[in-house]
């Protein structure tokens, strides 16, 4: 058996595992439909799009429920027959999807998961706020009918994921603070932190290196290229600007000096080793 983990980075937010023959993703999205569609009528994954880009999976991980995180893993469980596991409005807008309870299962953070050759340790996440309130987040609306609208996808919970294969770690961060957080020899790490941001984070993790994601553009298609992300300017203030991936990688090499930054190619095979 390889010692290597295969890895690809899938856009926004999502991660693929791979050990020998079994595949592990995180957080698949592939439709990328248009912005203006946020909130007006009901949006359709795009099941050609997630077949093509993710043809086999095992299992999938959901960190929370948002649209950028879950519309597309019911075409993946469909196509793949994976189970997935994510938090129970994840579990419940799976089911309203139409995929079967044995495909589901929901998780808690404190959980810790073997499936097949990854560890999994479930971690408590506190996603990140815009202008100091939660997004997209309360109760799931009471009638739940295909396609489902963008805003349909209601936060409950976050989670981050701890991952142990072949003798590494793998620390999957989907969380505001900066901690307390694990260890790991290979942290994915949001891009929504200022300069500043990264140092506690990377302090405790002690990563060899690092991989920032949900670094681009969502809401542009597959066709276009990437561009970066918009973030906000101040933390309480809705002005945005483009994220500049140099800045990002500058102020995660003076944060932690000696560290490897990997801004991934999209659907690129790279080797943890």
């Amino acid at each position: 058996m390889s010692d290597s983990i295969g890895l690809r980075w899938l856009g926004v937010a999502g991660v693929e595992l791979t050990v020998g023959d079994e595949v592990l993703a995180i957080d698949p999205y592939f439709t990328r439909f248009p912005l203006w569609r946020l909130w007006p009528g009901r949006v359709r994954p795009n099941a050609a799009l997630t077949e093509a880009h993710l043809p086999h999976c095992d299992a999938v991980l959901v960190s929370h429920p948002h649209f950028d995180h879950l519309m597309d893993v019911p075409d993946v469980l469909r196509h793949t027959g994976a189970l997935a596991l994510g938090s129970d409005h994840t579990c419940r807008l799976l089911l309203a999807s139409g995929i079967p309870p044995v495909r589901v299962r929901r998780i808690t953070a404190g959980e810790r998961l073997t499936l097949g050759r990854f560890d999994v340790e479930v971690l408590p996440a506190q996603h990140i706020t815009l202008a100091g309130r939660p997004m997209v987040a309360g109760p799931l609306p009471e009638e739940l009918r295909l396609p489902l609208r963008a805003l349909d996808y209601r936060m409950d919970c976050c989670f981050s994921f701890l991952i142990r294969a072949n003798g590494r770690r793998l620390l999957y961060w989907a969380c505001e603070r900066p901690g307390p957080a694990p260890e790991a020899d290979l942290l994915f790490a949001g891009a929504f932190r200022g300069p500043e941001g990264y140092r506690p984070l990377l302090e405790q993790v002690r990563p060899q290196t690092v991989m920032p994601v949900h670094w681009d553009d969502f809401f542009r298609p597959l066709s276009q290229p990437l561009r970066p992300t918009l973030l906000p300017l101040q933390r309480r203030l809705p002005l945005l600007r483009r994220l500049d991936l140099d800045e990002m990688r500058r102020a995660i090499e003076q944060a932690a000096p000696g560290v490897t930054v990997l801004v991934p190619k999209m659907f690129r095979e790279y080797e943890v080793v």
